[in-house]
């Protein structure tokens, strides 16, 4: 591509795959030069005279991007890169890509509520014994109360699903507003433990940020209603996981579908990797084929934007990190 002045770069992951023609066609459209490279080959180099990066950039070398103006992450979570201190333009704009991703994780979350319910897990161990028999009793989610804690893109994609499932539909968000026509409840964060012991299913679609953190502690999940499944797609440090290993060891939580842990990897020690009611999927829950068109899209319009001087799309604040 042929050089200019203004330089973005494009880091791509195994989550984040664009497509070099896109770019191509949209930097010449609006005079940028263009690199691509993956994000673990990235240098230090590739940062200097960025004005524009697009994916996830190593923390590291941003600290002397110089003529960094914007960041564009190819991720939903921006907790860690929403730091000032690593910038040197403190004017710095970041944004995330909320949209991208709440439908395939919605989608996601019924898939191990439902396989939970009907026990498909035990019917594969079954399956692999040659082992024709009942699995007994299952659970119907229908006329149930679905508990969706953070209403983003991925929490309104939940509950709008488990609305349409025949479930009562509460959810707790940090701000109050509007309830949604799929949404029975709406409580604001500093009440959720009104609504905990109401979930039969709970939902965690948080952002990590100071507040988020440790939210699903020890004496909450001693709130929550006997037999509840718990679903974390948000971040692994919104559960004290030792409180919810000691709760599914005990009963008092029927399963969990974990794609988020605390650390990660889960560490192999885990008692949760043994428990035949624990579902664990490897922080993939937003991977889509769709994906990288709805990236595109949002690319697309940001970066128009930014040219015109307009505002951009999920712009993030560097103070609540989302």
């Amino acid at each position: 591509m042929t050089e200019t002045g203004r330089k973005i770069l494009v880091l791509y992951n195994v989550a984040f795959t664009p497509d070099k023609d896109f770019f191509e066609n949209i930097c010449r459209k609006y005079g940028f030069s263009c690199i691509i490279k993956q994000t673990r080959e990235s240098v230090q180099e590739d940062y200097l005279d960025a004005e524009i990066i697009i994916g996830q950039p190593v923390r590291e070398y941003l600290k002397k991007a110089e003529k960094l103006k914007w960041v564009q992450l190819s991720s939903a979570g921006a907790d860690h890169i929403a730091d000032p201190d690593l910038f040197v333009n403190k004017d710095v704009i970041l944004t995330n890509s909320s949209g991208v991703y709440g439908k395939p994780i919605a989608e996601h979350v019924f898939a191990m509520i439902l396989a939970f319910n009907r026990n498909l897990m035990q019917y594969e161990r079954n399956r692999q014994n040659c082992k024709w028999a009942p699995v007994l009793p299952m659970r119907d989610f229908y006329g149930s109360t679905l508990c969706v804690v953070g209403l983003g893109d991925i929490g309104k994609e939940v509950a709008f699903r488990g609305k349409a499932f025949g479930a009562r539909v509460i959810a707790v968000k940090r701000t109050s507003g509007e309830c949604p026509p799929y949404v029975d409840e709406l409580y604001r964060s500093d009440e959720i433990d009104r609504v905990l012991p109401q979930a039969d299913y709970l939902v965690l679609a948080l952002p990590n940020t100071p507040e988020t953190s440790g939210i699903l502690s020890e004496e909450r999940i001693a709130l929550l209603k006997p037999g509840v499944f718990i679903v974390n797609v948000g971040r692994g440090t919104a559960v004290c996981h030792e409180a919810l290993v000691r709760a599914l060891q005990e009963g008092r939580v029927a399963g969990a579908g974990l794609d988020v842990t605390h650390p990660e990897p889960l560490p192999a020690d885990s008692p949760l990797w043994k428990m035949p009611n624990v579902i664990i999927t490897s922080h993939t829950s937003g991977f889509s084929p769709g994906n990288w068109n709805r990236h595109a899209e949002l690319i697309r319009e940001n970066l128009a934007r930014y040219v015109e001087g307009k505002p951009l799309i999920n712009r993030v604040d560097f103070n609540t990190k989302y």
